[in-house]
């Protein structure tokens, strides 16, 4: 099967392009800067504007990132970070317009802000890194391309478990930030996401969920956002089946003592 994933690109993969690409860009900035001081223009050999560029990068993403998880914690550390790109020079040059008081004062506070935000930006990322998983394995069989998306929750049959059982995988599936869960009189939602934080969401309603009623009923429901992640039109009818099918073997092994084959099964999901 083709490797390639069914899903389209991380958010988080475009710091470590763009960091890369700032730094051939700022080696490049150097080559030219040097060049002309060779030439005999006046100016200094600091790439500026790849520190400028690298600024924008961060406050943009921080500020992207803000209206599609909603979480306050990216825009600030955009901001921060924007502004210690900024600051940068002053490390090197001395008649900088900002100091090295003023950078090493702007780094020990991104370091507070993630310090205390640890919990925050560890469990959003796992919950989207897991989000991720899923839907991966749900569209791993699948190569239909017709039929795509729908609102309508879809009917994935029986789920053959006790109500404590499946409280114990609930809390498991939510420990291993896997599924956020939430309980509705006889209903409970596994909550996941990959365009809205579960750390911020009240309604499970509004993001991708499975929801197990008491009578062991199961229904699939797959944003339109995050179904527009996949690369191609899935059949959607098929995808939703998947997942149930997924999260019905992942119940068997919860049953039969073997959680860890779950961790396994996401990790190797492509």
């Amino acid at each position: 099967m083709n490797n390639r994933s069914k899903l389209r690109m991380s958010v988080g993969l475009f710091y470590p392009i763009a960091i890369i690409s700032c730094y051939i860009l700022a080696i490049a900035e150097w080559g030219i800067r040097s060049w002309l001081i060779g030439e005999g223009m006046d100016i200094k050999p600091m790439p500026f504007f790849t520190y400028y560029i690298c600024s924008a990068f961060f406050i943009g993403m921080g500020i992207f990132q803000w209206f599609k998880y909603r979480l306050w914690v990216n825009p600030v550390i955009g901001i921060i970070v924007g502004f210690l790109c900024i600051q940068g020079p002053a490390l090197i040059i001395n008649d900088y317009f900002f100091t090295k008081a003023s950078y090493f004062a702007t780094f020990f506070i991104l370091g507070l802000v993630v310090i205390l935000n640890w919990s925050t930006l560890y469990g959003q990322e796992r919950y989207e890194i897991n989000a991720r998983r899923l839907l991966k394995l749900a569209a791993e069989q699948i190569f239909e391309t017709i039929d795509g998306f729908t609102d309508r929750p879809f009917s994935a049959g029986q789920i053959n478990a006790s109500k404590e059982e499946l409280l114990g995988f609930s809390r498991f599936m939510e420990g291993k930030y896997v599924t956020r869960v939430f309980h509705e009189d006889s209903t409970i939602f596994l909550a996941f996401s990959l365009n809205r934080s579960l750390l911020t969401v009240v309604n499970p309603r509004d993001v991708s969920h499975i929801a197990i009623f008491d009578t062991g009923t199961m229904t699939i429901f797959i944003s339109e956002a995050d179904y527009r992640q996949y690369r191609k039109t899935y059949n959607f009818n098929q995808l939703c089946h998947s997942l149930g099918e997924v999260v019905k073997r992942f119940m068997g092994y919860y049953q039969e003592g073997l959680e860890g084959r779950i961790i396994t099964e996401l990790k190797t999901a492509r």
